[in-house]
Formats: structure tokens, C-alpha cells, sequence
């Protein structure tokens, strides 16, 4: 059977005229779902559903942000923020990547550690506040050292996930034409088989970094958990939903960032 030239055409004008109504329909819905957790939230608000004054009226916190921004501490507690968040961030993932990239490859280390691994894995990253505190004081550094423990297992149990995933027939492969040495085998068959395991552990560890870091500023680290932490003091919880969205904000900005980089080292993907 022939398709004629005109059934190929429309079906190729069909394939992207469906796709936009999808990407159409999947926002319209989404819309809706955050319409409906507004009239949510305004109905708690209005009927006291939590502790009188609890609960912020939904329609305030835009001027909140007006407030917080006037006032002079929004954008400070953002860039103190970003200051920890960014070194704890990069140390923790480095360390991870390196650590369970060693694991994974090397049979003697990962003899070697995985007691330790065990032990330490379930302490939670805030446990360490009160280490980070007396060695580092109330400082970024304290917080990023909080931030980079978390940040560690994310991106250690990914690595060594995704090179231990890695086709053993891939090394044997390499090892026929000469390529049997760790550093080559690292570079030319892990490193390639391993990225989509890899770079799924980092992005998750930069959501990560997040959650640790506010919980790490409502010690008293100067940022944006400081300041939610000030505003729920003096029952300011509009202010906390401010610097809740700020933080919800950056996340998305940073991860669709990612998610760009990701694609692009991964573009050889189907």
C-alpha cells in the first residue's frame, strides 16, 4: 500500500498540532490545581483551621514581598543564602561523586569503608549543627559544612549506583582494544555509562541543599531561614510565606537550569 504524499503531510501537521494542545491542557490543569489550593488555602484562613493568626490570608503576601523587599532584607537573606548553599553544594557534591566513583571501581576501598558508610549514613545532616557550630561558630561555613553532609550521600549512593550499573560487556570490550588501564576505563567506559545515574544524584542533591540549608539558618545563620525564623517570632507568617516561595523559586530556576545542562551532556540519549 502507497501512503500518497498529502496522508504523510497532514499527519506530520497532526503529530505538532497535538502536541501543543497536550502542553495546553497540561498547563490549563496545572492552573487550576494551584487555583484550587489558593481557594484552599483562603478557606483555612477564613474559618481558622489552625490557631488564630496561623494561618496568613493568601492575598497578603504579595504585600509581604513589597514589605520584605522595602524593608531591606529580602535580597540581603537571599545572597547569604546563596553564599552556603552554593559551597556546601559544590563540596558535597564533589566529595560524593569522587567517593562513590572510588567505591564503585576500586573492590579494596569499597572494603575498606562500607562499614563506615553504614554507620554514618543514618545520622541526619542537622545532628551535625551542633559540631559545625562549635568548630566553625555561627558562620557560612558552619551552614555549608551542614549542607555538604547531605549533599554527600545524594550524590555518593547515585554514583555508585550508576557505575556499578555500567555493562560489565562494555569493559571487556574496551580491554580487547587496549583500553584496560583504571584511568583510561574510567574516562572512555564509566564515566560515559555511569552520567545518567550520576547526573540524576546531582540534581536531587541540589534539592537537597535546600531543605538542609533552612534547617541548618533557623540556628541562627544569617539568610532566609534566619529571617522566616524572625518573622514567625513575632507572628509575621505572610513574611514566612515569602521567603517559602522565594525559596520555591530559586529551586525551580536552578533546577530548570540543571535540567538544561543535563539534556545537553546526555543530548547522545534516544
Amino acid at each position: 500500500m502507497v501512503t500518497s504524499p498529502n496522508k504523510t503531510r497532514s499527519r506530520r501537521v497532526a503529530r505538532p498540532a497535538h502536541a501543543a494542545a497536550a502542553r495546553l491542557r497540561r498547563i490549563l490543569l496545572g492552573l487550576a490545581g494551584v487555583a484550587a489550593f489558593i481557594a484552599l488555602w483562603k478557606l483555612a484562613y477564613l474559618f481558622n483551621w489552625a490557631p488564630r493568626g496561623t494561618i496568613p490570608d493568601p492575598f497578603a503576601v504579595p504585600g509581604a514581598l513589597w514589605d520584605e523587599y522595602q524593608g531591606g532584607r529580602l535580597i540581603p537573606a537571599i545572597g547569604s543564602s546563596l553564599v552556603h548553599y552554593v559551597w556546601g553544594l559544590g563540596i558535597g557534591t564533589l566529595l560524593g561523586f569522587a567517593v562513590g566513583l572510588l567505591a564503585a571501581s576500586l573492590r579494596v576501598f569499597d572494603e575498606a569503608h562500607y562499614m563506615l558508610a553504614r554507620i554514618l549514613r543514618p545520622i541526619p545532616p542537622l545532628a551535625w549543627v551542633v559540631f559545625a557550630i562549635a568548630w566553625f561558630q555561627v558562620s557560612h561555613a558552619g551552614a555549608a559544612f551542614v549542607i555538604s553532609i547531605g549533599v554527600f550521600w545524594v550524590n555518593y549512593f547515585a554514583t555508585a549506583a550508576g557505575v556499578r550499573d555500567v555493562d560489565p560487556r562494555y569493559y571487556e570490550l574496551a580491554r580487547a582494544f587496549g583500553h584496560g588501564g583504571f584511568f583510561k576505563r574510567i574516562t572512555s567506559i564509566t564515566l560515559p555509562g555511569a552520567a545518567p545515574g550520576i547526573l540524576s544524584g546531582m540534581r536531587t542533591g541540589v534539592g537537597q541543599a535546600w531543605m538542609t540549608l533552612i534547617a541548618a539558618e533557623l540556628l541562627g545563620v544569617p539568610g532566609m531561614g534566619q529571617e522566616m525564623n524572625s518573622a514567625a517570632g513575632v507572628g509575621a507568617y505572610d513574611a514566612v510565606v515569602v521567603y517559602m516561595l522565594t525559596i520555591s523559586l530559586i529551586y525551580t530556576l536552578s533546577d530548570g537550569l540543571f535540567a538544561l545542562v543535563e539534556n545537553r551532556v546526555l543530548r547522545w540519549r534516544p
